[in-house]
């Protein structure tokens, strides 16, 4: 029995020293997520955005010759909507985009019944910062939908530009024509023609200042939804049965949340439970043993008394 006691204590005391180097171990070696600083993560978003390159944007005239031009649509929901929305504002001023085009409704939620605000904004963003605005955003805010586009305009742009030279070339040689013409007829022609080619020549350079503006200014659509936070908003307006509904939503979604909670620490510590369970089963067997064995010698001690009071005198 003394054997066995010993080795109990032998077994606590490794147990012990394994549990404390665990925890000396875990103190040198911390995940990123527990160094990471929130506050710091705002002021250094486009540094990590950059990093990670989320987006990749082809610039026309430094990454390719080709002309393209870039349509992104961005759904953002959120429970900062002020703030959110100054910083995209603050973002795009930033990066020298400007708004094209914006639309905002609701009110300020106040009660359960408000749906929030919402904001749809078509934004005007520099192609050389349209990968970086990007990152950004999808770093900041909490992006549910996201779409790009990409249209390859080069074939007609450079069809454009050359039709262009075309014209130009030929009102050049229709001003040698007209400096050289005598005949009224001629004259009342050539000036015909050649306002019909400064015609065609304004509608195509038109057509390019705009594609120019298309491929240099990507278009950002943003619609920015606010989350209502039921922590947020008072229920004294509303009717008595509305009341209880949304008492109950919000202790059910509490008690929903805090069984998921318990769900994934049950499993994150499984390992941990299940070498316990281990050491308890050893443990367990070793005492059950010792305990069987001794109670076999106490039989056979018992039985050895007996034997020997039961023997007769000589």
């Amino acid at each position: 029995m003394k054997r066995i006691i010993s080795f109990l204590a032998v077994m606590l005391l490794s147990f012990s020293l394994f549990s404390a180097c665990t925890t000396k171990s875990s103190e040198y070696f911390t995940t990123p997520e527990e160094n990471f600083d929130l506050e710091s993560q705002s002021g250094t978003d486009s540094d990590s955005a950059s990093e990670g390159n989320i987006n990749q944007i082809l610039v026309s005239g430094t990454d390719t010759e080709q002309k393209l031009i870039y349509h992104v649509s961005l759904s953002i929901r959120t429970n900062k909507y002020n703030e959110n929305y100054t910083w995209i504002i603050q973002k795009l001023s930033e990066y020298g985009g400007y708004i094209y085009n914006e639309y905002t409704y609701g009110l300020e939620p106040e009660t359960s019944n408000d749906s929030g605000r919402s904001a749809s904004l078509t934004l005007k963003i520099p192609v050389e910062q349209l990968e970086q605005f990007l990152n950004d955003i999808e770093s900041k805010g909490n992006v549910v939908s996201k779409q790009m586009d990409v249209e390859d305009t080069t074939e007609h742009y450079y069809d454009v530009e050359a039709r262009i030279e075309l014209l130009e070339a030929r009102y050049a040689r229709m001003e040698e024509y007209l400096n050289s013409a005598t005949s009224i007829d001629d004259i009342i022609a050539l000036e015909t023609e050649m306002s019909d080619i400064l015609y065609q020549l304004d509608e195509l350079k038109g057509e390019k200042r705009g594609l120019d503006n298309q491929v240099s200014y990507s278009t950002v659509k943003i619609e920015l939804n606010e989350i209502v936070n039921a922590a947020d908003v008072s229920y004294q307006s509303d009717g008595l049965w509305d009341r209880i509904k949304n008492g109950l939503l919000i202790t059910s979604r509490g008690v929903i949340h805090f069984l998921e909670d318990f769900f994934v620490y049950l499993v994150a510590a499984l390992p941990i439970l299940l070498m316990l369970s281990c050491f308890a089963g050893i443990i367990y067997l070793i005492v059950k043993t010792g305990i069987n064995a001794s109670r076999k010698r106490k039989i056979r001690k018992e039985n050895k008394k007996t034997l020997n009071t039961s023997t007769p005198l000589s």
